[in-house]
C-alpha cells in the first residue's frame, strides 16, 4: 500500500462527459423551459433532470433574477385576473411588493424604480392592445400536448386574441430577451413550443391560429425601460423567422431532439453548442476547464 503511494502514474486529463443512460431512465415529458437546455448542453439537461442535481443558492445570496422573475409573474397574473388591468392598480401591486420591512434592501433601493417603470410601460402597451381590439384571454396558464412521442409541458405568461381572432404568445422577461438569431439558429425556441401546445391541447379551450410570438422585456432600452421582440416577420430575415414557418420549424427541432435524447439512446454530451449554452451551474461537475479546449 505504501509503495502504492509512491508509484507514478501519467495524470489522465478529464474527457468532455458524455453519459448514456438507459432509454428506461430518459424522462418521456419535458417542459418548454428545459429544451433549450437539452439542445444546447445535454449534460447539463441530464443533471438537473435525470440525476436531479440542482444547484443551491447560498445562505446569503441576494435575491436571484428567477426571484425578481416570479415576483414580476406574480404580480401580473393578480393585475389581471384581480384588477382587470387597471394602471393605477398595477403600480400599487407593485410598491406592496417592497413594503414589506423584512424586503432586501438592494431591491427596495435599486430595484423598485427600475420596476416601477417598467410595469408601468406594460400597463401602457396593454391599454394600447386594447384598443386596437387586442385583448387578454389569458394569464398564467398551464397547458401540455403530446408531441414526438413526449409529454411538452408549458406555462404560458400571457395569450391575447386579437380583432381577427389570430392569437398571440406573449413571454416576460425580467433581463434580456433572447437573441432572435438564436431561433433562426435552431436555439431559443420556447415561444413555438408553446405555439405547438396552443393548437394542441383542448383544454385550454383556445380557438384561431397562433401568429403573434412576443417577448415583453423589462430591461433597460435606450432611455426606457420595456421593448417587445418577437423571434418572427412576416416574410423573415437574416435575424428572423417566417411566421409561417416557426410553429414547423419549432416542432422539427423538437422532433429531432426528442428522437435523440428523450425516446432515444443519444449520449448527454456537455456543451453540444456552447456558444447556445447560457448557463455554467454544471461546469464544474464536468470538469469543464480541464477538457474545454482540447476537442
Amino acid at each position: 500500500w505504501a509503495r502504492g503511494l509512491d508509484d507514478q502514474f501519467p495524470p489522465q486529463p478529464a474527457c468532455r462527459p458524455a453519459p448514456n443512460p438507459a432509454r428506461a431512465l430518459r424522462p418521456r415529458q419535458i417542459s418548454v423551459t428545459r429544451v433549450d437546455t437539452l439542445l444546447a448542453d445535454p449534460f447539463a439537461y441530464y443533471a438537473g433532470q435525470i440525476l436531479k442535481l440542482n444547484p443551491l443558492d447560498a445562505v446569503d445570496a441576494d435575491p436571484t433574477p428567477a426571484w425578481r422573475g416570479s415576483a414580476v409573474h406574480a404580480i401580473l397574473q393578480q393585475w389581471a385576473e384581480q384588477d382587470d388591468f387597471d394602471p393605477a392598480a398595477l403600480v400599487a401591486r407593485a410598491r406592496a411588493l417592497f413594503a414589506n420591512a423584512h424586503q432586501h434592501a438592494v431591491l427596495r433601493a435599486l430595484w423598485q424604480p427600475r420596476l416601477i417603470e417598467s410595469i408601468n410601460w406594460i400597463a401602457d402597451e396593454t391599454a394600447a392592445n386594447a384598443e386596437q381590439g387586442r385583448r387578454v384571454i389569458a394569464v398564467e396558464q398551464q397547458g401540455e400536448a403530446e408531441v414526438a412521442g413526449v409529454r411538452l409541458r408549458g406555462r404560458f405568461d400571457r395569450i391575447d386574441r386579437c380583432a381577427d381572432g389570430s392569437l398571440v404568445i406573449v413571454d416576460y422577461k425580467t433581463g434580456q430577451a433572447p437573441a432572435t438569431a438564436a431561433a433562426v439558429a435552431g436555439f431559443s425556441l420556447q415561444l413555438g413550443l408553446l405555439g405547438l401546445i396552443a393548437e394542441r391541447d383542448a383544454t385550454l379551450g383556445l380557438n384561431g391560429p397562433v401568429t403573434g410570438f412576443e417577448y415583453w422585456s423589462l430591461a433597460k432600452n435606450a432611455d426606457q425601460f420595456g421593448k417587445i421582440t418577437s423571434p418572427v416577420s412576416p416574410t423573415g430575415t437574416r435575424k428572423t423567422i417566417p411566421t409561417a414557418e416557426f410553429l414547423p420549424k419549432a416542432l422539427a427541432r423538437f422532433a429531432d431532439a426528442a428522437a435523440e435524447w428523450l425516446v432515444g439512446d443519444a449520449p448527454f454530451t456537455a456543451k453540444l453548442h456552447p456558444k447556445y449554452a447560457r448557463y455554467a451551474d454544471y461546469d464544474q461537475l464536468m470538469r469543464f476547464d480541464e477538457w474545454n479546449g482540447r476537442g
